[in-house]
């Protein structure tokens, strides 16, 4: 898969690397970063981890940002340099990681799903209102697909505003409808950024590569 075809409408000021399923070996990682995983993880927990790490430390390099060490937060979010926004997204082998500078970009999510992610049940744990309501309109594998499209927009939401929130929110928090060009719109519901509240939309990139869907938030800084 070509890193022009898995980029969903990520604009310029935003670095992504993506490293590709063509390839079993664990990137090396500095130790404090391999540490954060549990001894006992499986094989393919700890090749996802250690490619996001690695594409993380890429993504850093062409940024031209020093080497240091992407540590973790209480809520498992990584730990980006001063100055830094970013996200990182792995699954069915694919990784991905993207950031930018904090003066140019106000806060960054990038998610990657395939369609095994979907189950019976996400449905109720990821739509709500006129997302449900969307979906009930659909049948079979696009709906299984406009479900995904959902599940993903809305992670992505979170890995960009939970650095600007500090504390987790859950997906009823946040609602997203259908754009133009297969994108989304995305609002904050619940009040929880001073600056985005529920009359102030955002785009939620949304692309789908066979059974593999990305979707990207980039708020202005």
């Amino acid at each position: 898969m070509d890193i022009r075809e898995i980029i969903a409408d990520v604009p310029e000021h935003v670095t992504v690397v993506h490293l590709g399923a063509n390839g079993e070996t664990v990137p090396t990682i500095p130790s404090v970063e391999a540490a954060l995983l549990p001894p006992g993880a499986a094989r393919s927990r700890r090749l996802g981890f250690h490619k996001g790490r690695a594409a993380a430390h890429e993504a850093l390099r062409r940024l031209g940002r020093p080497a240091a060490a992407i540590l973790r937060g209480p809520y498992r979010e990584p730990l980006w340099p001063d100055g830094v926004v970013g996200s990182i997204t792995h699954h069915a082998g694919h990784a991905l990681a993207a950031v930018a500078l904090r003066r140019e970009c106000g806060g960054l999510g990038i998610d990657l799903e395939h369609l095994d992610r979907w189950f019976p049940e996400l449905e109720a744990h990821t739509a709500y209102g006129t997302e449900r309501a969307l979906l009930e309109t659909l049948q079979g594998d696009a709906r299984q697909r406009a479900c995904l499209e959902i599940f993903s927009a809305k992670e992505s939401i979170y890995k960009a505003f939970f650095p600007r929130v500090g504390s987790f929110f859950g997906f009823a928090a946040a609602e997203v409808k259908p754009a133009p060009s297969g994108r989304y719109q995305g609002a904050l519901v619940a009040g929880l950024d001073a600056e985005f509240g529920p009359n102030r939309p955002f785009e939620v990139g949304c692309a789908w590569h066979g059974e593999l869907v990305l979707t990207s938030v980039v708020l202005p800084p």
